[in-house]
């Protein structure tokens, strides 16, 4: 029985569909999120994760974008990129950057940059972010 367990158990550890670490998180990342050590969902900066792997920096609640980039949930840390507009350098790949999580919960994310620097966001809900006044440009 033991011999029939592992042939069952290693080709799904070798082709990996057991799943990455980040495939299993209990609290999605996608949403709206404040950044800053108190909450502050009705004004001030904001990162938006989209469930598609883009994010958008923003100023809450109406900004247009300052920066934009992908990431990817990977349990321990929050792998992005980063490129801030007009995007003057476009043309060059970007680096990888990690936000390494300290402390998650379902409201909560306590990261670290790459530097080093503490980054604590808040979730808010989906309509902290609003669209911006004026006509559409659609």
């Amino acid at each position: 029985m033991r011999k029939l367990a592992k042939l069952l158990v290693l080709p799904l550890i070798a082709f990996g569909l057991a799943g990455p670490a980040y495939a299993q998180q209990s609290d999605p990342i996608a949403g709206v999120w404040s950044l800053g050590d108190q909450p502050s969902c009705n004004t001030g900066p904001a990162w938006v994760f989209f469930a598609d792997g883009f994010y958008a920096e923003v100023e809450l609640p109406d900004g247009q974008p300052s920066a934009v980039g992908i990431w990817r949930d990977e349990g321990e840390a929050i792998a992005y990129t980063h490129a801030h507009m007009p995007f003057e350098g476009h043309a060059s790949a970007m680096s990888m950057r990690h936000l390494t999580v300290e402390r998650r919960t379902a409201e909560r994310l306590d990261t670290r940059n790459y530097r080093g620097v503490a980054r604590i966001f808040h979730r808010c809900p989906a309509d902290a972010l609003k669209a911006p006044s004026g006509p559409s440009q659609h």
